[in-house]
């Protein structure tokens, strides 16, 4: 692992996040690592644009009359603003099933202002209000489709749950006999692999998106498609997910997990790029992910100057004074790929 995030206090150094990342191409060529990319680590729901692949890919998503918004939430950790829960509750009535069908267990909604209202009202949350009620929603689809149980949709066991892992499989290469599973927070599987297997999932999904002749062109593409048009049903109001795809503007998808990952897939060049932060402290991702964006040359200047809230994040104390950064604490060296020195970037 490398250091790849620090955090100052009046100008010093007081905290280092560690961890890893890792660039591929779809041909699984290693471009820039930091830290060993051998390490595995759990794919959490930075997996959802490679989960729902199946629902499109067996014709379930147009059987169902899926649109863009549906698949971009299927993709989502959504924060369980009005419009989420009003999609999944849509995609649930025509599926002719209720809330009760969707086994993710409910959660406190990220959207604060969705989380004082229940407050205020009294209200408990809902299952429409988990993160991932969407790719639940997805995963029931697919299940009525096949005309297997609905009853056990997120068991492993469920021959929907097989399909995915089958899809995680031919887009890692990696065998689906051989892929750890454990279970995330929502119930359903998720899988443990080498970094840059990760990122090859997503530098696939981005390849099979641009290739006409690909057997997953039309369901890569769509996931592609949706997260780029409804970016604000992949997270939500003052998200990072969010945000970032909007400001991209079409080049490139980013998808947060739990425990601090994430994976982007670029457009141009097919690229495929996982990070993972050590001690799974989620601030220390959106500087880290700007600045490999930025070393890769991926975004403008004027597109990186509207994420630079997340680029380098301002620290207050309880009298509202500025106290400190989180700020990137690495560079790719051209020639090596190594991290360079905390000393060489920062003289704080």
């Amino acid at each position: 692992m490398e250091p790849l995030a620090v955090v100052t206090r009046n100008s010093y150094i007081e905290s280092i996040h560690y961890g890893y990342v890792c660039v591929v191409n779809s041909s699984g060529n290693v471009l820039y690592s930091l830290g060993d990319y051998n390490t595995k680590v759990f794919l959490r729901s930075s997996a959802k644009p490679i989960q729902v692949i199946p629902l499109i890919q067996s014709g379930a998503a147009d059987a169902f009359n899926f649109s863009h918004m549906d698949i971009a939430v299927a993709c989502a950790s959504h924060s369980g603003q009005k419009i989420h829960q009003k999609v999944v509750r849509d995609i649930l009535k025509r599926l002719d099933l209720t809330e009760e069908s969707l086994h993710c267990g409910t959660m406190r909604p990220y959207s604060e202002e969705e989380n004082e209202r229940l407050i205020t009202s009294g209200e408990l949350p809902s299952v429409l209000h988990c993160s991932c009620s969407g790719k639940h929603s997805a995963m029931l689809a697919l299940a009525k489709f096949r005309g297997y149980s609905i009853n056990d949709y997120e068991s492993l066991s469920n021959p929907i749950q097989k399909e995915v892992l089958k899809t995680i499989s031919e887009f890692t290469s990696e065998d689906a006999d051989s892929i750890p599973t454990g279970t995330d927070g929502c119930g359903a599987p998720i899988y443990l692999m080498p970094i840059n297997k990760i990122a090859l999932s997503y530098a696939n999904l981005s390849m099979h998106s641009q290739t006409e002749e690909s057997p997953y062109h039309y369901s890569c593409k769509t996931v592609f498609d949706s997260m780029i048009r409804f970016p604000e049903m992949v997270a939500g109001d003052n998200e990072f997910c969010t945000e970032l795809i909007q400001a991209a503007k079409g080049k490139l998808i980013g998808k947060i997990g739990s425990e601090a990952v994430y994976c982007l897939g670029i457009k141009e060049g097919s690229l495929g790029i996982c990070i993972k932060i050590v001690d799974g402290n989620e601030r220390a991702i959106y500087p880290v992910v700007i600045q490999v964006l930025q070393e890769l040359g991926i975004l403008s200047r004027l597109e990186l100057d509207s994420l630079k809230h997340w680029y380098k994040q301002i620290l207050k104390n309880n009298l509202g004074d500025e106290i400190g950064e989180i700020l990137p604490a690495f560079s790719f060296n051209s020639s090596t790929g190594k991290n360079l020195s905390l000393g060489a970037i920062y003289h704080l």
